[in-house]
């Protein structure tokens, strides 16, 4: 391709206006991007004023990362991609580009770095044209924020202390969406201040306690570590799993007593789903006679393989569930809770492995497995038959 022909005929994309090209070199690193200015005099500087840019310092030299920096004149960038690996020294320069260029949409990710010795510079706190921010692995100080624009926060693998997340929630008055993954240094979420805040998604170990009563929708996904549910009275949809267990808490009842905490929370939920580790986690409870709320929820999901261990959890949860319009059954080969744990604490409980998992409601006449599904299918049918507006996805 040239900027005169093409075969004899008009170079058509070089006839496009700037402002079309620069949405076409979008979706291209920048480094891909810099070289259409070999192209022809119309190409020289497309890509200078392209509005976004995405820079992998682990394949970019000093120099040829001073001359970007150097030669790119956009006023403003609506989207910076950044990741950094072991060049720790340009993360200054670049954070504190992209401030100056009032970005939109900043993306991080340090997960290749040392960035346990990295701190960000204080004009990232201050960025008051931040609309989107992702972060991946990076290290927050407690000081001054004023993300007055933020609308979407993500934050991954980050040491973040409460003191910090509190000053964040506090200089992020317009935030509607926050992820949490895998911070594990947070202790307690308390969200009551972001009265904008719709979404909130967690995952791991997380928090021990959420208070975020202007939420309407609330993923969480952790392992065996206790995380009450304070405040979360505006929710109209949540997904809740369990990633693991071990046997020292089954000993105790302890998960099984505050999973059905949380859903006591959940009460007046009309979207809930649930995955499969949750489902075990119900099964047991029932097992143990803890007592389960009745439940309001119209859409249920249950995300999970169809496996003897989360059957009773999925009978139980119909039983106290009986306005569900529609049912969604999402088969999945999810993360589920180890034979071995679940076998030990039936054992701890004196109960029969071969047994226990079968529903009152079931009816196997022969071996398990191979009626599993079949029985399943009869019994979901059986139990929302009366409700003809019910609905089924499986």
């Amino acid at each position: 391709m040239t900027g005169d022909s093409i075969a004899g005929g008009m170079d058509l994309i070089s006839a496009l206006p700037d402002a079309i090209l620069h949405i076409i070199l979008s979706h291209f690193p920048t480094k891909f991007v810099i070289r259409t200015s070999v192209l022809s005099k119309r190409w020289k500087h497309v890509w200078s004023d392209t509005p976004t840019l995405s820079i992998d310092c682990s394949e970019a030299d000093p120099d040829s990362l001073n001359r970007t920096l150097a030669n790119y004149s956009a006023p403003r960038i609506t989207s910076f991609d950044l990741r950094v690996s072991r060049k720790a020294q340009y993360i200054i320069t670049l954070v504190e580009f992209a401030v100056s260029r009032n970005t939109e949409k900043l993306s991080l990710d340090f997960r290749d770095d040392c960035v346990c010795f990295y701190s960000f510079p204080g004009s990232f706190y201050a960025s008051s044209s931040l609309n989107q921010l992702v972060v991946d692995s990076g290290v927050f100080d407690t000081v001054h924020v004023s993300w007055t624009s933020l609308k979407d926060l993500s934050l991954s693998f980050c040491k973040i202390s409460d003191e910090t997340l509190a000053k964040i929630v506090s200089g992020s008055p317009l935030l509607e969406s926050l992820t949490l993954h895998h911070c594990d240094e947070i202790g307690n979420l308390d969200l009551s201040e972001l009265m904008k805040l719709k979404r909130l998604d967690i995952d791991n170990e997380g928090p021990t306690q959420i208070v975020a009563p202007h939420i309407h929708c609330l993923r969480v996904r952790h392992s065996h570590r206790k995380c009450s549910l304070v405040d979360v009275s505006s929710l109209t949809e949540a997904y809740l799993n369990i990633y693991s267990s071990n046997c020292y808490y089954f000993k105790a009842d302890f998960v099984q007593v505050y999973v059905l905490n949380m859903l006591e929370k959940l009460q007046n939920v009309k979207n809930l789903a649930f995955g499969a580790a949750f489902l075990q986690m119900l099964s047991l409870a029932e097992f143990c006679d803890i007592p389960f709320p009745m439940l309001k929820v119209e859409v249920l999901t249950l995300e999970t393989m169809i496996v003897p261990s989360v059957i009773p959890g999925i009978a139980k949860l119909l039983q106290n569930s009986p306005g569900v319009k529609f049912l969604k059954l999402d088969l999945v080969n999810s993360k589920m809770i180890s034979d071995w744990d679940l076998n030990y604490y039936l054992d701890l409980k004196g109960l029969d492995q071969n047994q226990c998992w079968i529903p009152k409601d079931l009816d196997f006449s022969t071996s398990l497995e191979p009626k599993l599904m079949t029985s399943f299918m009869e019994f979901l049918l059986e139990n929302t038959r009366e409700d003809n507006t019910s609905q089924y996805n499986w």
